[in-house]
């Protein structure tokens, strides 16, 4: 169990670095920018591609996972976001660091790959907190990139975020290799047809489908902050670089928290009631915030509220999506993975576009997030009303032992 716990340190710090490199460039993403003569709306699209190259591997890493074990696919994948990362700082124009980024994204492809190895070696309990406090990961990572990346940039040129990620990432993969446990799922049998049979069990599960649909509208809102926020605080609000921490710090926390608090309740966690409790946040928050943009410090408290709705819920939607098809959890998790990342980045570059045409207002990112909040809070309702109704049926269909 130990080197379990190991295992998961490791995989934690991986996790950290992948996202940690996005969110460490993104405040001298204007400067990139200004080097290479690249325009305000490169600064998001350097966040999309990121994402989008963390979505084309998925389908065929699942099977291979399953076929010649996990520990092989994560090390080999560990090792080409290394490359990539070593070539950002090589780029000699916009393009160019847009291509390499989108390489450098994928991966971000193999990190499903520990998700699954979790979920299959511990139980609900266990594999819920666990993976909400690792997921605390991608709030992490705008809460110290920013300060990090600032200090870094403030010191030395932009590409020195790059060799601090090569150096984490280093490490990382060094102590997978020594932790990460042979093997784990079951392999597939051999031939297309199986293959082909599980994915469209898979993405033909209601359950599944939508949950990861309301997984991808809930945290564009908070991505789109962190792909936009340059723009919309650096660059055309001209905030300082203290202000846009500020603004980072106070906005992410409340996952921090409320993620914290899941992994301190105690006994078997209510998926239900934490989708229900987070949904309502969510809607009183990303809703709040459309309509208080007009006053920066109410705005930044509603977000406040809502970055601790998704972290209530977040992690018990995930697992009920990837437990409602009783497929492998290499296949599950990367067909997940793929849906994921397509709806971030699809919202991504729809948040993009319309901030973009009027102006990279505050104003215009707030009002974005209105319909998306009613579509959140409402999905999350349906999906525990679902789950509830099965865990009765399950309960009810147990034999009385008295």
């Amino acid at each position: 169990m130990k080197r379990l716990w190991w295992f998961s340190a490791f995989f934690l710090l991986y996790e950290l670095t992948v996202y940690l490199t996005n969110d460490m460039i993104m405040p001298g993403m204007p400067s990139v920018m200004a080097e290479f003569g690249g325009p305000s709306r490169y600064i998001g699209l350097s966040l999309s591609l990121y994402i989008l190259g963390g979505c084309t591997l998925q389908i065929g890493l699942g099977p291979l996972a399953d076929r010649i074990g996990k520990r092989r696919v994560m090390l080999g994948g560990a090792a080409f976001f290394l490359l990539a990362t070593a070539l950002v700082p090589m780029a000699g124009s916009a393009p160019q660091f847009l291509a390499i980024r989108f390489f450098q994204g994928m991966g971000s492809c193999f990190i499903f790959i520990g998700y699954a190895a979790i979920h299959e070696l511990f139980d609900d309990t266990r594999a819920v907190k666990l993976t909400t406090l690792m997921g605390n990961t991608t709030v992490f990572a705008p809460l110290i990139g920013p300060v990090a990346g600032s200090a870094v940039i403030s010191v030395f040129d932009w590409r020195a975020v790059f060799v601090t990620a090569f150096v984490l990432g280093a490490v990382a993969w060094l102590g997978l290799a020594r932790t990460m446990p042979a093997g784990g799922g079951k392999p597939l049998a051999a031939g297309d047809k199986s293959l082909t049979a599980s994915y469209r069990a898979i993405f033909t599960n209601r359950t599944f489908m939508l949950g990861i649909l309301v997984a991808g509208l809930a945290i564009t809102p908070l991505t789109a902050w962190i792909g936009l926020s340059p723009a919309i605080l650096l660059q055309h609000g001209g905030a300082s670089y203290g202000t846009y921490i500020a603004w980072q710090c106070a906005i992410f926390v409340g996952f921090v928290l409320s993620t914290f608090a899941i992994g301190r309740m105690g006994g078997e966690l209510p998926l239900g009631r934490l989708l229900r409790q987070g949904g309502v946040l969510a809607v009183v928050g990303l809703g709040g915030a459309g309509f208080a943009a007009g006053q920066p410090q109410l705005f930044i408290a509603c977000m406040f509220v809502f970055s601790a709705g998704f972290g209530l819920f977040n992690g018990a939607l995930i697992r009920i999506a990837l437990t409602a098809t009783g497929q492998s959890m290499s296949l599950t998790s990367a067909a997940m993975s793929l849906l994921y990342c397509l709806y971030i980045a699809l919202g991504l570059e729809l948040y993009n576009a319309i901030c973009e045409r009027f102006g990279y207002t505050l104003q215009a990112y707030a009002l974005c997030g209105v319909p998306v909040a009613l579509a959140v809070c409402a999905g999350l309702f349906h999906i525990a009303r679902g789950h509830d109704a099965r865990v009765r049926d399950a309960v009810a269909g147990l034999p009385d032992l008295a």
